[in-house]
């Protein structure tokens, strides 16, 4: 049989054995791919129903990189009363759900000023229970602090990864390990038609340190935070918080009604005895010195945009708290982000020559080198 007849006899057998598939077999049918689109319906706390429509990308991404500034939501609020809680009444929800959802909804977050943004230079100051430098102001920290009441998320020398020396000129760049980024857009369909009312850009994981000077955010914000005690300068045990640091154009206060503290270890019970006696002792905005954070393995950091309260649909099993509208961070919730407050202030991530390198290169970097993210084998060389 000559090739051309060869070529023809299996064309057409492959032609007929080509059968169209109904939905039912299509939806037991799986393959591969390096895209992944859901389509819900997802039921939102006090108002009509929203669907997502979510994008995920099957990628790991490993990154190492430095962001100068992030400023994002530069725009007028209105001013409102729904700062409740926390230190002489300054946290700042933004949590009024209407009964039902439309676009007039209560962008306000708060009398004056807006956010807290523009206190005393008393509320600006680290405590001595988070910090290990004590009660130092924020505006003498490396880098420095530049509140701004007009934008809902600002942050500066942003850092993904770390640098580590190893001596002899040589530096090793650590990345940090984010999995399944994905996109995911909310609709209102009451009317008939899909009206987007927000969008959010997160990831099913990540893992690795960030490090960050925080002069405004707007966010959900709850790490796990461990800090020494100390009696009459001695170390006699260590207090163990998870706090709900976040609201709308915030610097993060305490909050008796959203804090869950653990003060049993050592003597630490005779200081810190309950929520209230804690809030006493470090009544100071508390999200600036947390210049660095881990996040360990957790699904619930991404970013989101919206003109109302939007319940998101669950990552990995995690659901996620309420966003507010405007520009909206989400950073803890599940357990996954550890600040790390007393082992120094902003990770270093700059090689020598770099403008910040001089900055933050006193600082130590964190944790257990052989328990951070590597790059891949791919893209070692020279030992790395």
């Amino acid at each position: 049989m000559t090739l051309p007849a060869i070529l023809a006899f299996w064309s057409a057998i492959g032609i007929a054995g080509m059968q169209p598939m109904d939905e039912d077999a299509l939806a037991d049918t799986y393959g591969q791919a390096i895209f992944e689109v859901t389509d819900q319906v997802v039921n939102q706390d006090g108002g009509a129903d929203l669907r997502m429509l979510r994008m995920t990308m099957g990628a790991r991404i490993e990154i190492n990189a430095n962001i100068e500034e992030l400023a994002l939501g530069r725009y007028w609020r209105p001013e409102g009363t729904n700062c409740i809680g926390g230190a002489n009444g300054q946290v700042c929800y933004n949590n009024i759900i209407p009964a039902s959802y439309n676009d007039n909804i209560n962008w306000a977050c708060t009398g004056n000023p807006c956010g807290n943004v523009g206190l005393s230079d008393s509320d600006y100051l680290s405590s001595e229970k988070t910090h290990n430098v004590g009660e130092m102001s924020f505006f003498d920290y490396p880098g420095g602090f530049e509140p701004d009441g007009g934008v809902d998320i600002k942050l500066r020398d942003v850092t993904m990864g770390q640098i580590r020396d190893k001596g002899n000129g040589q530096y090793e760049m650590l990345p940090m390990v984010q999995e399944n980024p994905y996109f995911e857009f909310a609709f209102d369909e009451t009317s008939g038609a899909r009206k987007l009312v927000g969008f959010r850009l997160g990831f099913e994981n990540t893992l690795g340190y960030q490090g960050n000077i925080i002069d405004v955010i707007s966010g959900f914000i709850r790490p796990t935070i461990t800090a020494d005690s100390k009696l009459l300068g001695l170390n006699v045990g260590a207090i163990k918080l998870e706090a709900f640091l976040g609201g709308a154009r915030t610097i993060g206060f305490l909050d008796k009604n959203t804090m869950t503290l653990d003060a049993t270890g050592g003597l630490t019970g005779l200081l810190v005895s309950d929520r209230e006696s804690l809030i006493g002792q470090s009544p100071h905005a508390q999200l600036f010195p947390v210049q660095s954070i881990f996040l360990n393995n957790t699904p619930s950091f991404f970013f989101s945009v919206g003109t109302r309260s939007i319940q998101w649909s669950p990552t990995q099993g995690f659901s996620p708290e309420i966003t507010r509208p405007g520009f909206w961070l989400n950073l803890g919730g599940d357990g996954g982000l550890i600040a790390e407050t007393q082992k120094g202030s902003h990770p270093n991530n700059y090689f020598p020559g770099h403008p910040n390198h001089s900055v933050y290169s006193a600082n130590e970097n964190y944790g257990d080198v052989a328990n951070l993210p590597s790059w891949s084998q791919t893209y070692r060389n020279n030992g790395y």
